[in-house]
């Protein structure tokens, strides 16, 4: 059967959205999995057994882990936090960060994020498992370090895709993720069960390789 001619097919499906071609490299590689994002205030650096202690000093705080669906509620459950998501580097499915403040010659551990449910042959991640510390949220602590992992993400590796969850109850992560830029898809309707026993709907939001230029002026525009 001789090959469909690719300028045959349509520039936009029935909803509207654009039909393309692109390289199949999966991306990231297997070298790109500890990479080191630095921004004005902040630094990301691949997650250590090393910043246990640093990481409890702000996140064993019920405030902090509100919405999480497994809260981290001691230093022991920390250890094992940590464990867990260097353990999901190693397979390959996340890239976790402790998020570091700069202030001078003064550095704090302030809270933590990752690329997650990574799907390299795709070239599509998640941004998630975030949370900082109560005195630094409202701060401008989450919006550079989305700025930092998108601008990796798109610019780096190549992305196409790269997804949001968060708790239908949280209203306030919702509001930032529009904030931002990223686009609401839709709701996963009884998609956790929680620790608490409480069935989580998540709210699912994107930002696709198309949408980046106009996400990356807006951030930067709040990072002034």
């Amino acid at each position: 059967m001789q090959e469909r001619n690719r300028e045959e097919w349509p520039v936009r499906d029935p909803d509207g959205l654009p039909v393309r071609f692109t390289s199949r490299e999966p991306r990231p590689r297997t070298d790109e999995f500890e990479p080191v994002l630095s921004g004005t205030a902040l630094r990301l650096e691949p997650m250590r057994e090393s910043h246990v202690e640093a990481l409890c000093l702000v996140g064993l705080d019920p405030a902090v882990m509100r919405y999480m669906p497994d809260p981290v509620r001691t230093a022991g459950q920390m250890a094992d936090f940590v464990r867990v998501a260097i353990a999901a580097r190693a397979a390959r499915t996340a890239i976790p960060f402790v998020t570091v403040l700069v202030e001078g010659s003064s550095e704090t551990v302030v809270g933590t994020t990752r690329f997650m449910a990574i799907d390299a042959g795709n070239r599509r991640m998640e941004i998630g498992g975030t949370w900082i510390g109560r005195q630094w949220q409202r701060t401008r602590v989450n919006t550079e370090a989305k700025y930092l992992m998108l601008r990796h993400a798109f610019e780096e590796l190549e992305c196409l895709r790269v997804e949001f969850k968060t708790d239908s109850l949280n209203g306030r992560s919702r509001a930032a993720l529009l904030r931002i830029g990223a686009v609401h898809e839709g709701v996963f309707r009884n998609h956790v069960i929680t620790s608490e026993g409480r069935v989580r709907h998540s709210v699912y939001f994107s930002i696709t390789t198309e949408e980046w230029s106009s996400v990356k002026v807006r951030l930067e525009k709040m990072l002034v």
